[in-house]
């Protein structure tokens, strides 16, 4: 049995939760076998928003913590889905063509393709002995499919969060570096900025201990 991370993209929200309903009786027919699902609407904006969302029944808080739908939403809702709209836009409208650019791009590059702002997307990982069920429910529905296997999405979302920790520390190091910079230049100016009272200072103390001996 194959493991796939499933998206079927709707131009109206209903389908998709009427995707989602089918999907759930596939797999009570046997026909499929789910790990989790969510309906994620992708505003005109580009931001996006998790509408409802189905589990196997596992032990969690809800049906996508922990999951890797769940970081998937994540990554394509928070600064790297920014990153990929933001990247994919600028090379559409460059010299490469839209065809170059979905064959050069990485997993989440081609799903955030799949989900273009003003859609409402159903994503699962399921299981599937084929992928007729799947198919057959989008094509009647009016969806697109886009299915990877399961093994290379987490291969790709776990290569995400590291550089994403790697990326957070770097941060950090320059920051550091730069307030490191900032504080030496201005040490020339603070070195001075007591000195007459310094002196003044001093000289009072020395002569404080001078009384005190004579």
């Amino acid at each position: 049995m194959e493991k796939n991370v499933v998206l079927v993209s709707f131009a109206q929200e209903s389908k998709a939760y009427q995707a989602l309903s089918e999907l759930k009786a596939s797999v009570a027919a046997g026909k499929l076998e789910l790990q989790n699902a969510a309906v994620v609407q992708r505003a005109r904006d580009g931001t996006f928003a998790i509408k409802d969302g189905a589990s196997d029944g596992g032990a969690g808080t809800g049906p996508l913590t922990g999951t890797l739908v769940g970081s998937l939403i994540g990554m394509l809702a928070g600064p790297l889905g920014v990153l990929l709209g933001g990247a994919y836009g600028a090379l559409v409208g460059s010299a490469i063509s839209v065809d170059k650019l979905q064959d050069r791009a990485s997993v989440l590059d081609q799903m955030m393709n799949a989900m273009p702002p003003g859609s409402t997307t159903l994503i699962a990982t399921v299981g599937e002995e084929s992928h007729q069920a799947l198919n057959t429910l989008s094509e009647a529905l009016g969806g697109v499919v886009l299915r990877r296997p399961l093994e290379a999405v987490e291969q790709e979302v776990a290569a995400q969060e590291e550089a994403a920790v790697a990326a957070a520390k770097e941060a950090r190091r320059v920051l550091r570096e730069k307030k490191s910079a900032e504080w030496h230049g201005k040490l020339d100016e603070w070195k001075d900025d007591v000195g007459e009272g310094l002196n003044k200072l001093k000289a009072s103390i020395q002569n404080t201990f001078s009384s005190k001996k004579a």
